[in-house]
């Protein structure tokens, strides 16, 4: 394996995935509600559908250790981040709260725009369902 200052190189890192995680760091109060709003909103059976199907990717390309950890910047994201945005707002709980929210839409969207091709339309679909609407790099 490769490494990269002194991180491991994930083969599913592409530059449409960083930039993606770069705007994380500017969203705004709206932009998050949307995000959680638009994810708790999907249909639970395609959702979970589609996460099998993740899963089968993981297994089937060798990737589940990789997809695990876009799943967990994702999240580390979502619980602390790295942005400056945030603090600006004054509430620091209610932030927290509305990262916490739209965590399971940011997995997502990570992992449709991480996988790519190796995933079927629909499941790509599902994923990226929260994006719709918002300042997307590409689909």
């Amino acid at each position: 394996m490769t490494f990269l200052g002194g991180y491991r190189a994930n083969p599913l890192d592409t530059d449409e995935l960083l930039a993606f995680f770069e705007s994380l760091n500017h969203v705004d109060r709206v932009e998050l509600l949307r995000l959680g709003a638009a994810w708790k909103a999907l249909d639970e059976p395609a959702h979970e559908e589609a996460w099998a199907s993740v899963r089968a990717v993981g297994v089937r390309d060798g990737l589940a250790t990789e997809i695990d950890e876009i799943r967990e910047r994702a999240m580390a994201w979502a619980s602390h981040g790295d942005d400056g945005m945030p603090y600006a707002f004054g509430d620091n709980e209610m932030w927290a709260q509305l990262k916490n929210e739209a965590a399971g839409a940011v997995v997502d969207i990570a992992l449709g725009i991480a996988l790519g091709d190796r995933l079927d339309e629909q499941t790509r679909e599902t994923l990226l369902a929260a994006r719709v609407g918002t300042d997307e790099t590409s689909s």
